[in-house]
């Protein structure tokens, strides 16, 4: 297993920068909450896009750390609210310190709507947790970073079915090429109702993909099946200096070689996986992977804490199929188990060192404080 002393080092500087602040900052949460934000448009199918919210024990569970560290929090279950009261000047003359906004907030169907709170952050001076609109944006955009990326890193064929012009944008797959049809632009695996969503594409199945456009009115994205292991790498990067957490992989049914299984939306939101230290168990291939996601993150800006996911083939190929600039931060996910494979399991470091990195960040930014 590789020796991750400089990791570490680093993520207790950024755990004592925050530690050094917490008197001069208001920590801001601004997340959708099952149950409790208002969700007046939503897919009408068989997943919700409240399936990307978190729990309200989930919410509870960062403030009450927070406050416990010694932070002062102000909670928002509605990003609109959130901007509001700061137009209204509402927070502003109740709070007198500088504000940091841990978001994790993504209301409605929009496209591009990850990148609200972060742009309307930077617009008004305020810190926030994510990185910049633009990468918030462009992260979602699975067909088109995917375009981006090629021929500097691998990444699965893929092709695009546009739900507005209901055609193929630039061609369509060509015929027995086994393919996974998902979602452009969702993520915990919204759309991938079952495994059926892996399948060999021919003139049987392209009602299939038709029918999921139609369904959610969305974009499909018809991507080439990587058969094999899937992980998920969390990274640091200020704007500087990136740096991975040891990597999570996923198992399914006892198995981390998942041939031609995916983690369907039903696995994601009732369970039937499990992550492992993917360093310790594939040493080799987890320093390969986390050398490239460092490479994406520059590349795209993804500031923050931030997470790239890949398949890798039998070969030892790693293909990346998703990038995140605002990967869930709970207990179950790949960021704090990153955390627990260091030997830095308590909860609070995982919250301290992302906002020991926000304010590192605004240091050697624009962003005035």
């Amino acid at each position: 297993m590789e020796n991750f002393t400089n990791e570490r080092v680093l993520l207790q500087d950024l755990i004592d920068y925050a530690h050094k602040n917490i008197n001069n900052y208001l920590v801001i949460i601004v997340g959708n909450v099952v149950g409790i934000t208002p969700h007046e448009n939503d897919f009408h199918a068989d997943t919700s896009i409240t399936d990307e919210y978190y729990t309200l024990s989930q919410f509870n569970r960062i403030s009450s750390c927070l406050q416990k560290i010694g932070f002062d929090t102000l909670c928002y279950f509605d990003e609109m609210d959130f901007i509001h009261d700061v137009l209204t000047h509402r927070i502003r003359n109740n709070y007198p310190q500088k504000f940091i906004v841990l978001n994790f907030a993504q209301k409605g169907l929009v496209r591009g709507r990850k990148s609200l709170v972060p742009a309307f952050c930077e617009m008004n001076n305020i810190l926030h947790t994510n990185s910049n609109a633009f990468a918030c944006s462009f992260a979602r955009e699975k067909y088109y970073w995917g375009l981006c990326l090629r021929g500097l890193q691998k990444t699965p064929e893929g092709w695009l079915y546009d739900n507005i012009a209901d055609d193929w944008v630039a061609g369509e797959p060509p015929k027995d090429i086994k393919v996974i049809s998902k979602l452009c632009n969702q993520s915990s695996s919204i759309g991938l109702e079952s495994q059926d969503s892996v399948f060999i594409y021919g003139n049987d199945t392209k009602e299939k993909i038709i029918s999921l456009s139609h369904k959610y009115d969305q974009p499909v994205l018809v991507q080439e099946c990587i058969s094999g292991k899937e992980v998920e790498v969390p990274v640091f990067f200020d704007g500087k200096t990136a740096f991975c957490l040891p990597p999570s992989g996923i198992n399914i049914k006892n198995d981390c070689v998942l041939e031609d299984k995916i983690l369907t939306n039903d696995l994601r939101c009732h369970g039937g996986f499990t992550l492992f230290d993917f360093d310790e168990k594939f040493p080799n291939e987890s320093q390969e992977i986390k050398k490239r996601t460092i490479e994406i993150v520059k590349l795209l800006d993804m500031q923050g804490v931030c997470r790239v996911d890949y398949r890798i083939d039998a070969s030892g190929d790693a293909y990346v199929i998703d990038i995140n600039c605002n990967p869930h931060l709970t207990e179950t996910s790949s960021v704090y188990k990153g955390f627990k494979y260091l030997g830095m399991e308590d909860y609070s470091n995982t919250l301290l060192a992302i906002l020991g990195l926000t304010v590192k960040r605004a240091q050697i930014s624009w962003v005035k404080i």
